[in-house]
């Protein structure tokens, strides 16, 4: 059972990335223990948390605000996750079971779901999941919880453009599959190229969004 601080973390977590709380914005103690029904002590340490993790800050003698979108931390998660990934998805070509295999098929399945009925929610945290699948097929889930952490300005991006941009809905699902169907054939080098290569597409449409958005971005 998560505890008050879990829920409280989580809740206004996803308030950020799903833009409900948008950058910039100013953050009450007040509105969000109303909110969620709790008492202020989790609300804080969740706010605490939420200024390690850099999405929120406080400035002196006005308030805490959501942080606006560092294309710099963006951009440098998005080179760890794709060095990372590519490793993992090579070692999952090795490893992964018909059972592994059968897991994230199923979740690209779900993804055309998602995107027929153009659920951008839904398709991004499908996107995860279908990740998620390698590096739990290979022993490595808490590196991808480490990634989570390191990876969330680069998320924000991400439900940004997800939301607000013309989304490739058909060529990611394609790209998942060609990852799929590689480490299913159990091809090291293609795999891990491939997972490579899909990556670089998570910042694609920047310069749109930030001309669109140029509130919502720093560097």
């Amino acid at each position: 059972m998560k505890s008050l601080n879990e829920i409280a973390y989580q809740t206004i977590l996803d308030d950020i990335l799903k833009l409900k709380l948008t950058s910039g914005e100013r953050v009450q103690d007040k509105n969000l223990v109303d909110k969620l029904n709790i008492s202020r002590t989790p609300v804080r340490e969740a706010i605490l948390r939420l200024k390690n993790d850099g999405l929120m800050d406080t400035v002196p003698q006005s308030g805490t605000y959501v942080t606006k979108i560092s294309l710099k931390s963006a951009l440098n998660a998005r080179f760890v996750r794709q060095n990372v990934e590519r490793s993992v998805v090579e070692e999952a070509s090795q490893e992964m079971s018909d059972f592994d295999v059968l897991d994230a098929q199923n979740v690209i399945e779900k993804q055309k779901l998602a995107a027929k009925n153009r659920n951008s929610v839904d398709f991004f945290y499908l996107d995860n999941d279908f990740h998620k699948k390698f590096y739990m097929a290979t022993g490595k889930g808490e590196i991808w919880n480490w990634l989570k952490v390191l990876t969330l300005q680069l998320d924000r991006y991400r439900f940004l453009r997800i939301q607000k941009a013309e989304m490739p809905w058909e060529e990611l699902i394609e790209q998942h599959q060609g990852i799929l169907d590689a480490t299913k054939s159990h091809n090291q080098q293609l795999s891990g190229q491939r997972a490579f290569d899909h990556l670089t597409l998570i910042l694609a449409e920047k310069k749109t969004l930030v001309s669109e958005f140029p509130d919502y971005f720093i560097d």
